[in-house]
Parts: C-alpha cells; sequence; structure tokens
C-alpha cells in the first residue's frame, strides 16, 4: 500500500508540474541564502508575538499576493515553503512594511534564475542565519528540500528566539525523512533559549506522524493545536505543523478563508516566559 501511495504520488506531482521539465541547479553554499527588504528593529520588544506559516505554492495563484499582503500587519514573523522569487514575490519581500525576508534557496530553474526553497520574514533584523539540505533528494529532478533557521534578540534577555522553518523532503521513505528532521531537531537542543518549528513537514504516513512527534518532544517542544482544524492533509495525514520551546501558547488559527494556495495558512500568538 506504501509503495502504490508513493508511485501514484510521483505521478501526479510529475504530470501536474510544468517546471519538471525545466533543467535546474542546486546552489553552491554561499549561494543559498539571499535577503530581501529591511526592518529598522534589532529586538524584539513585545511580551507576545504572531507567527505566520504558509506553504504559498509558489505563488500560482491569483488572489495569493491580495491575501498574503493584507495578513502582514497582523504578524511579526512569516514561515513560507515553496518560496519562487518570481518578480511579485520578490517586490512583496522588498517592499512589506518594517519587514525582511531572508530565503534559502532549494534550487534554481537554470531557464529562468529562479529560486525556489523557504522564506522567514520578520518585522526585526536576524542576528544569525543558517540552513540545511537535507541529505537526500527528491525523485526525478534530483533536489534537495531545506531548512533554515534564523534567530532574534530579545530586548533585556541574553537568550534569543530561534526560528526554524521547514520544507521536508516528500517523495521519500520514512527513514530518509527521519534524517532531515534529527538533523533539525539536533540545532534545536544546542538553542538556549525559545523557538518555533514549523512549515510543511509533508507528514503523509502514520510513520512519519509518530517521527514527527517523537522528536518534537525530546526536544522539549509542544506542538500547537487547532479548532476547527481543517489544515492541508494528504491521504488523511495532516502535513503542517507548529511547534513551540520557551513559549506560551495564547491564541492558533487555522486561515481557512484564504485559498491562496493548495494549502490552508496557520498562525499562533505566542507569549515568552518570564524567567
Amino acid at each position: 500500500m506504501k509503495i502504490l501511495a508513493l508511485g501514484l504520488l510521483l505521478f501526479i506531482n510529475f504530470q501536474n508540474s510544468a517546471n519538471a521539465w525545466l533543467g535546474v541547479e542546486v546552489p553552491e553554499d554561499d549561494n543559498v541564502i539571499k535577503p530581501f527588504g529591511h526592518s529598522k528593529k534589532t529586538e524584539i520588544e513585545k511580551e507576545t508575538i504572531d507567527v505566520f506559516v504558509w506553504n504559498i505554492y509558489k505563488a500560482n495563484k491569483e488572489n495569493w499576493k491580495e491575501q498574503f499582503t493584507a495578513q502582514t500587519p497582523s504578524f511579526d514573523f512569516f514561515l513560507l515553503q515553496e518560496m519562487l522569487t518570481i518578480p511579485l514575490v520578490e517586490e512583496i519581500f522588498n517592499n512589506t512594511e518594517e519587514a525582511n525576508f531572508t530565503t534559502a534557496t532549494s534550487f534554481i530553474y537554470k531557464k529562468n534564475s529562479q529560486r525556489t526553497g523557504v522564506a522567514t520574514g520578520a518585522k526585526y533584523s536576524p542576528s544569525w542565519k543558517k540552513f540545511l539540505r537535507s541529505k537526500k533528494r527528491e525523485p526525478i529532478l534530483s533536489t534537495p528540500k531545506i531548512t533554515l533557521f534564523t534567530k532574534y534578540p530579545i530586548k533585556g534577555s541574553s537568550e534569543e528566539l530561534l526560528i526554524v522553518n521547514i520544507h521536508a523532503i516528500n517523495f521519500v521513505s520514512s527513514f530518509t525523512l527521519h534524517s532531515q528532521l534529527k538533523d533539525a531537531a539536533d540545532i534545536i537542543k544546542e538553542h538556549n533559549g525559545p523557538s518555533v518549528f514549523a512549515g510543511d513537514f509533508n507528514t503523509w504516513t502514520l510513520e512519519k506522524q509518530i517521527f514527527l512527534k517523537k522528536i518534537t518532544k525530546e526536544v522539549g517542544m509542544t506542538e500547537v493545536t487547532f479548532k476547527n482544524d481543517d489544515r492541508k492533509k494528504m491521504f488523511g495525514w495532516i502535513l503542517d505543523f507548529i511547534f513551540v520551546k520557551g513559549l506560551e501558547i495564547v491564541d492558533s488559527k487555522v486561515h481557512s478563508d484564504l485559498d491562496g494556495s493548495d494549502h490552508k495558512a496557520i498562525s499562533v500568538k505566542l507569549k515568552f516566559i518570564k524567567h
């Protein structure tokens, strides 16, 4: 059954993606992270922060721009997957008021030099950036998936907030996914301070879900739950998650009204825990 499901997913992905016919290249390490925009603030001064997470489907839907820009005033952090540097997206990244966007490229389309990967937007300037590629690659295009790590100073504290934005490897075995999640979890474990781990985890089997819950629990993270939960599912399994550590969950939401992607956006309001 698992083999059949994997085969079906591969066929659908190949047939539906015109980009699969384009040549691609994986950038060198010094050409992975690319910043856009500018934030005047260098420290988080608020007691609470609002985090928005969305696989944006490469901004393929015409209403994505309108829906996303309507959200930007309400949130402090934006964790986006399936980012694609088409002019529309670059314009938003460069011109969102008081925000910067750090992108990490999984691969580049040779035909038009457009980059795809993940992007973390923030109303604060990051003090540190790091990426990790998945050790294994997706079949057909032979491309990696990527995890982006950024840190932000907290005013009045020696600690920093760690934001981890992941688009997990998809058309692979559970064991291969485990490796990417374990690598991310190791960095979260080393971080001394609050952290958020979120994105599209591509956990479309029971085995993948079990490992995700296990590894995040082992590093002291709490899963954010949602009322009226209609997050994107594949074969009945949820793909998009938010996990937090050292932060109080105040509220959470699935943005069912946003249809500018094939995934539902999710968000959470978090409060710093005073020591």
